[in-house]
């Protein structure tokens, strides 16, 4: 079993990028879980087997801020990144008020790998909002 710091889920709609994410950041020796029903996602959640989520901004299947909520009312142990498809201040700030660490692009593999890796190594993240074009 690989120690609990390398252990992230990722929780979208979307099953082709899911899959993608999944073997990039298994690559890069990432234990990665994935789901697109929110349900299974909070009862894997509540395992507390997790130190990173993912979670697509894409409602009504997932709402992201509701897990959010949750999270912070559980005091959760886990940090929580958002695969967003929009990138302005306003939208990564919501997001950052509602305890997410940032705002990753979904679409850019590479990109999530990078912030993933940042987050599990300091659990800190910098928006990337000034990456998207």
């Amino acid at each position: 079993m690989r120690e609990l710091l390398r252990r992230v889920l990722i929780l979208d709609t979307d099953p082709e990028m899911l899959i993608t994410l999944q073997q990039v950041l298994e690559a890069e020796e990432v234990d990665t879980t994935i789901t697109w029903d929110e349900a299974e996602a909070r009862q894997l959640l509540e395992t507390g087997a997790f130190r990173l989520v993912l979670i697509g901004d894409h409602p009504p299947e997932i709402n992201a801020a509701t897990i959010l909520h949750d999270a912070s009312l559980q005091s959760a142990s886990f940090e929580i990144l958002i695969l967003g498809g929009i990138f302005h201040a306003e939208y990564v700030e919501y997001f950052r008020g509602l305890g997410a660490i940032g705002v990753v692009p979904k679409r850019e593999p590479l990109v999530v790998v990078e912030q993933v890796a940042r987050a599990l190594t300091s659990m800190t993240c910098k928006p990337v909002a000034e990456q998207a074009a």
